[in-house]
């Protein structure tokens, strides 16, 4: 009778070598099989950013977007943060159209991430509360973040939440969620990362979240706003990242054919 083989020990046992081909690299990092696996949503006809505009916004938001992407292409800037002084300034309604204006040109790919985790809004905003995540993507795991990410088209993807978190500014800051946002654009390959954040000077968050993003955009109310927020707002974003401008908000021009 033929005797079988001893089976090796643990001490003499060799590790099994896991390798794959540049095939199979390919398959697992292409981008365009990662957007596929995201969940695809339509925004609702009563959603709020559906609302009518006046169409001087509509065009000033258009300019807007064609201005930021000459400069973020120019300066390399792919993780774009939003964020304004006070909560009046309107920062995430205009974060939320310019997301929606850069996804209208085919040949690009946006995300876009509501890190106001004190108070988020945009999943309410987008009319998307229902089918959006309770939770931040940062308070979940790179492979839970193709089951939570929204899809809108084929080319704007969606991070919402709708319950604050615990401990935003610490959870804005730790190396997890750099990790997690790196692996994020490993994958996804966007064009541009806008993070949605809360006012620079009623909480932390948007210091803590610095290094998260490449630059800042600052959004100003023009009959809110004074020149002093902004001075103190710039310099505090300037101390952790470039300041790429500030966009006044709620301007009122007078035409120059106006009587009266």
């Amino acid at each position: 009778m033929s005797q079988l083989a001893e089976k090796p020990t643990i001490d003499n046992a060799r590790p099994v070598e896991f390798t794959y081909s540049p095939d199979d690299y390919e398959v697992a990092m292409d981008p365009e099989r990662a957007w596929m696996r995201l969940n695809q949503v339509s925004i609702p006809d009563h959603a709020a950013i559906n609302d009518a505009q006046d169409p001087s916004v509509a065009r000033a938001v258009s300019l807007l977007k064609s201005r930021l992407l000459r400069q973020t292409r120019q300066s390399a800037i792919k993780r774009l943060a939003i964020t304004a002084p006070t909560q009046e300034c309107s920062a995430q309604e205009l974060c939320a159209h310019l997301a929606l204006s850069l996804a209208r040109q085919p040949d690009l790919k946006i995300m876009l991430f509501d890190f106001d985790l004190r108070d988020p809004k945009l999943s309410s905003y987008f009319g998307l509360a229902s089918v959006s995540p309770i939770w931040s993507a940062l308070a979940g795991t790179r492979r839970e973040f193709d089951s939570s990410c929204l899809k809108v088209g084929h080319n704007l993807g969606l991070s919402l939440s709708t319950q604050p978190s615990e401990n935003p500014a610490e959870s804005l800051a730790t190396l997890r969620a750099l990790n997690l946002i790196d692996e994020i654009d490993r994958d996804f390959a966007p064009d541009l990362m806008l993070f949605n954040l809360p006012p620079v000077l009623s909480t932390e968050d948007a210091v803590s979240a610095a290094g998260l993003y490449d630059a800042a955009l600052l959004v100003a109310r023009a009959d809110h706003t004074t020149r002093s927020q902004i001075d103190r707002t710039e310099t505090l974003i300037a101390e952790q990242k470039p300041c790429i401008g500030v966009v006044l908000t709620h301007c009122r021009f007078v035409d120059d054919h106006a009587t009266g």
